[in-house]
């Protein structure tokens, strides 16, 4: 007999999301996707068995409630769960990933299919913790700028160094090792982060070519001719003195939803 999953389906505003991914891998989510459904808005989906999802439930629905004191001024999420009682979840979540040509030279495939590259590089991203497949539109423009940034600065430097603050799945510092730095660094200050972060390298065979790290952006030290900020437009702003500073000649700021960036963007250029 199968076991019983529930699927959880949570849409929120994209100032939300990585708030609500982060709870979902807390409670122990077996497949967690981000979908961007429109603009501002992504649905996630996260897999639980029927014994797990009899704890999370309770723990969301108060999570649910907190999440209104903290963004008082955002729609509320809208949460749907679904039994599947005669569906192979595994099979189902996996069908949802496909390999995503990104940029000029890159491509993004989870670790189950084996692609043709077609002159590209090809990034084996594991989903399982959703923390940046590459699927989410802020990380897709993170990647085009990446490659664009290390295409025009590799002639110049002969040790092109990049560190990625936030890196959750630690796919823009494969990418960014992979397009040419040599110098990588990928920093968050989420242990799980650094997990996924460290596991997605070892499938990129480059466990000994990048180094990740659990500290927070106000701990880092050094001068960086790239850095990454996929980050939420709180952290960004509040450390916009330290993260310009660990920047000498390329600053990529991505995870700001749009009516913010106006804001964000007058701030790093005052």
């Amino acid at each position: 007999m199968n076991e019983e999953w529930i699927a959880l389906e949570i849409s929120v505003c994209d100032e939300m999301a990585d708030a609500v991914s982060n709870f979902c891998h807390e409670q122990r989510s077996s497949g967690l996707v981000l979908e961007q459904i429109e603009p501002g808005t992504t649905r996630l989906t996260a897999y639980f068995s029927a014994d797990q999802w009899r704890e999370v439930a309770p723990r969301l629905e108060s999570y649910v409630i907190s999440l209104r004191d903290v963004f008082p001024d955002l729609p509320e999420p809208r949460v749907r769960a679904t039994r599947l009682e005669h569906e192979n979840w595994a099979i189902l979540w996996r069908n949802r990933f496909k390999p995503v040509e990104i940029g000029t030279h890159l491509m993004v495939t989870p670790p189950w299919i084996k692609p043709e590259a077609h002159g590209r590089e090809v990034i084996i991203i594991d989903p399982g913790q959703a923390f940046g497949t590459g699927t989410h539109e802020t990380t897709r423009g993170c990647l085009i700028l990446l490659e664009q940034a290390v295409a025009r600065l590799s002639a110049q430097f002969k040790d092109l160094s990049l560190l990625d603050l936030g890196c959750g799945s630690g796919i823009l510092a494969i990418a960014g090792r992979m397009l040419g730095a040599n110098l990588v660094l990928g920093v968050d200050n989420d242990p799980y982060a650094i997990e996924s972060a460290v596991r997605n390298a070892r499938l990129n065979k480059m466990a000994d070519a990048i180094r990740f790290e659990c500290q927070s952006v106000e701990d880092v030290a050094g001068t960086w001719h790239i850095v990454t900020a996929n980050l939420d437009p709180l952290t960004v702003t509040g450390n916009r003195d330290r993260v310009v500073a660990l920047s000498s000649h390329s600053l990529i700021i991505s995870g700001i939803p749009l009516d913010q960036w106006d804001g964000v963007k007058q701030g790093f250029m005052d």
